[in-house]
């Protein structure tokens, strides 16, 4: 019986923390492209600022101590260019999902005409789905930035949903520990 009530305050507190991320994903999706930007940015300053202090620290010289020097030069200068330009660099993130997406369904589209070839019947579902992919792709290509913000709402919409699934989940715990009880 404890069992059960551990699980149903633990899915509430999940349930709370999933439906208030969702609506702030759903109602301010610029705030959390910028808060990730700004988290990827600060990752990259610190293993940058790492990087030289493991060049001071251990007196490294030579093609090593260069090369990371070369790579604590290159991580503070990425930190610094999204944490400065984070909308321009969360746009590249679409670009490139996008770059994969269409090189995947020419590859899919590929696979269907040699699905066809060897007479597989639904040879023409691999092709629909190649179809939907690049169309999928090139929107990322063209329409990046726009593209992410759809996609961050999308997440918070489910995100949002799992919140709502968990209470019901949470109702029918309570249902059974009803039954339990009598």
């Amino acid at each position: 019986m404890e069992f059960l009530k551990e699980i149903k305050s633990s899915l509430l507190i999940m349930s709370g923390f999933y439906i208030i991320l969702g609506l702030i994903m759903l109602l301010a999706p610029n705030f959390i492209n910028n808060s990730i930007c700004y988290l990827i940015g600060a990752i990259c300053l610190i293993v940058g600022g790492l990087s030289i202090y493991t060049y001071v620290a251990s007196e490294v010289y030579g093609s090593l101590g260069v090369a990371l020097l070369v790579v604590a030069v290159l991580f503070i200068g990425m930190g610094l260019f999204i944490i400065l330009n984070p909308e321009l660099f969360s746009a590249f993130i679409p670009m490139i999902m996008g770059v994969i997406l269409v090189v995947d369904a020419f590859g899919k589209m590929q696979s269907s005409v040699r699905l066809k070839k060897y007479q597989y019947t639904n040879w023409w579902y691999v092709l629909v789905t190649a179809a939907i992919i690049f169309v999928f792709g090139i929107v990322l290509l063209f329409n990046p930035f726009e593209s992410l913000l759809v996609l961050i709402r999308v997440l918070g919409f489910f995100l949002i949903v799992n919140g709502l699934s968990n209470l019901l989940t949470v109702k029918s715990y309570t249902k059974i520990e009803k039954a339990i009880k009598e």
